[in-house]
């Protein structure tokens, strides 16, 4: 078994991405349970800075380009992940993780809200409310984290 304290964290991107109703955007990725929601993002690859990755991703999972990145948060987003996550995640990549570490980005959603679809990895998207965020965001430290980034962003 490895160390888990010498792993380093799989480097990510997260996109809290808002509408002009002031609605968030979250996914239900194909991994998730029901009730389990996220941002939309996803891991960096090699020769991609994380602004580069976040396009890529927001692209990829929602099927639409319709997004300005408003700016970098200062707070990135670490999570550890459980044993038989390192291991699924090793037997996928041939590389051992600890966890995330997510560099997270506040991105505006310039189309409508139809342009947006579930697409790579995606069973469902839906706009929330700040207030219904909460609820939704039920991961270890999930909703602590947006909050930071929302209050960085919304003064």
């Amino acid at each position: 078994m490895h160390n888990r304290n010498k792993l380093p964290f799989r480097q990510s991107t997260l996109g809290i991405v808002i509408n002009n109703e002031g609605e968030f955007l979250l996914v239900n990725k194909q991994s998730y349970g029901e009730n389990q929601w996220s941002f939309p993002g996803g891991g960096i690859d090699r020769n991609e800075t994380p602004e580069m990755a976040i396009k890529r991703e927001l692209a990829e999972e929602l099927l639409t380009d319709r997004f300005e990145i408003i700016g970098q948060s200062q707070f990135p987003y670490l999570y550890e992940w459980p044993d038989d996550v390192i291991e699924t995640a090793y037997k996928k990549n041939g590389q051992y993780f600890r966890g995330t570490e997510l560099t997270q980005f506040w991105v505006k959603f310039i189309g409508t809200s139809n342009e947006v679809k579930a697409g790579d990895d995606i069973k469902a998207v839906k706009w929330v409310t700040r207030k219904e965020l909460k609820t939704h965001l039920i991961f270890s430290n999930q909703w602590e984290s947006a909050e930071k980034v929302i209050q960085e962003f919304i003064k």
